[in-house]
C-alpha cells in the first residue's frame, strides 16, 4: 500500500522507507480513546523522519488525533547490532489514506526528547547510507 500513496514530498526533512514495529495509543480526542479501548495498538511503521513517521493499522485514525507512541530502533557497527529505545514520543495525525480495510496514518511529532531525535536522525542516516551503497 505504502508504494501507492498519491501524496507528494511537501516535508522539509525526507522520510526513509523502513518496515518496523511500533506501538501506539490514542491520547486525545476522547471519542476516538474510547473507540480503541484505550488499549495499545501494534501496527506497522512505514516510513521514518525526526519530524514524523507514517504508520499501516488496521484502525480509521481520524486527522488531528495525538497518538504516543513507542518503538524501538537499531544501529549496525560491521559485525554488532544494538538497540536504542524504547522511544516514546507524541504525533499529531495529519493524514490518514484507506485503502483495502487498512490505513496509511501520516504522523508529525509532537513531542520527542533531543536524544531521541538524534537517534532517529542517526538511525535515518544509516538507512540512507545502506540504500546508497545498494545501489552502486
Amino acid at each position: 500500500m505504502e508504494s501507492e500513496y498519491p501524496g507528494s514530498e511537501r516535508r522539509k526533512i525526507k522520510r526513509v522507507r523502513v518496515s518496523l514495529s511500533v506501538i501506539y495509543r490514542v491520547n486525545e480526542p476522547l471519542t476516538v480513546r474510547l473507540l480503541t479501548a484505550e488499549r495499545e495498538i501494534r501496527a506497522t511503521m512505514l516510513d521514518l523522519s525526526e519530524e514524523g513517521m507514517a504508520i499501516l493499522t488496521d484502525y480509521d485514525v481520524p486527522v488531528s488525533t495525538i497518538l504516543l507512541m513507542r518503538f524501538t530502533l537499531f544501529r549496525v557497527d560491521k559485525d554488532d547490532v544494538s538497540f536504542y529505545g524504547p522511544l516514546e514520543i507524541t504525533g499529531e495525525v495529519r493524514d490518514n489514506v484507506k485503502k483495502d480495510g487498512e490505513c496509511r496514518v501520516g504522523i508529525r511529532f509532537l513531542k520527542i526528547e533531543e536524544d531521541d531525535k538524534r537517534e532517529v536522525a542517526n538511525f535515518a542516516k544509516m538507512v540512507m547510507d545502506v540504500l546508497t551503497k545498494g545501489q552502486q
